[in-house]
């Protein structure tokens, strides 16, 4: 039988390109800055005229490492954010040479990090999953873990989750201060962003003088969601920080259910900016998410921790949390 041509190698990169087999694997492996742009140019035009790949194998003997970006993902539910997230970074971490990988994290962060370790990843994606300590385990390792979820690496930043806070008790005090409530979501799986998210409303009420929130599961049934809020002990009006904007709607339905009035009674605010939300009546005040911008300073830390040029040019400061008004506030 008849073999089918076979894929090209550094060698046939080699010869197309007049250099040498070292200077094609410096080049394509990311250690490219002792070469002349002419040189580089023209590797790389070969690699692309024969269609080259890497072998991951031969990489990870030389290297110690594979050429996996491994995603951890918390096994939650995953909305549309989280699925737009992937898209973008599978897309985006194609410019860095690389593979992504998505691996579900199981509930003890020193196990996934055990896992993590085996398999030599280049790179870790941390979605949420893993605490500091298997997050210095992995960069003990020399394996680097991004993104700075909660700002430490950035000196007087907020993280995501504490500017999400800030925004939401912001909208729900700008007629008055009112009693914060946070919604989290009320589900099976585990719930990772709930505890820095609850912490950032709290600081946020801090800031304001507020009293300490309240934290309260909140089920997108009906009869269960009125429950909980017909529970809720009040005093004054309630302004409800949301986890979601499903858990936001719940809310809104339990409101109508117990005849309050929104935004009198009780004001919400949701994240994610979910069509489904603006077709409540008033429409849902929420936090969008620019997905495609997080994404982009995730690949410029990769790419600094790896020492490569971002495939995304650099992503320009901007805001990636933008308040949504509507009538919920």
């Amino acid at each position: 039988m008849k073999n089918g041509p076979r894929p090209a190698t550094a060698a046939d990169v080699a010869a197309r390109a007049g250099v040498s087999r070292a200077t094609v694997s410096h080049i394509l492996n990311g250690r490219e800055g002792r070469f002349p742009e002419e040189t580089r140019t023209r590797v790389r035009m070969a690699a692309e005229e024969l269609d080259y790949r890497p072998s991951p194998a031969g990489r990870s003997l030389v290297t110690g490492r594979s050429d996996m970006i491994v995603v951890v993902m918390p096994e939650t539910t995953i909305g549309q954010n989280l699925q737009n997230a992937l898209e973008y970074l599978s897309d985006d971490a194609a410019g860095l040479g690389s593979n992504v990988v998505l691996r579900f994290a199981g509930p003890d962060p020193a196990k996934t990090a055990t896992a993590l370790v085996r398999l030599r990843p280049l790179a870790v994606v941390d979605f949420g999953s893993l605490d500091r300590p298997a997050r210095g385990r992995l960069a003990a390792q020399g394996v680097p873990v991004v993104p700075d979820l909660d700002g430490s690496r950035r000196r007087g930043s907020r993280g995501p989750h504490e500017e999400i806070g800030e925004l939401q008790v912001a909208a729900l005090t700008e007629r008055g201060d009112r009693q914060i409530v946070y919604a989290s979501i009320s589900d099976r799986r585990t719930d990772p962003y709930g505890p820095g998210r609850y912490a950032g409303i709290e600081a946020a009420c801090r800031r304001r003088g507020l009293a300490v929130p309240l934290s309260v599961p909140v089920p997108t049934r009906l009869a269960s969601a009125t429950a909980v809020l017909r529970e809720l002990p009040r005093h004054g009006p309630l302004g409800v920080a949301a986890y979601n904007d499903e858990v936001a709607l719940a809310v809104l339905a339990a409101a109508a259910q117990s005849g309050l009035t929104v935004p009198d009674d009780l004001a919400v605010v949701g994240v994610d900016a979910t069509d489904i939300g603006q077709l409540w009546t008033p429409p849902l005040t929420t936090i969008e998410v620019d997905m495609q911008a997080f994404v982009g300073t995730v690949v410029d830390e990769l790419a600094a921790a790896l020492g490569r040029e971002a495939p995304t040019g650099g992503v320009k400061e901007k805001r990636m949390l933008r308040l949504v008004p509507g009538g919920t506030t």
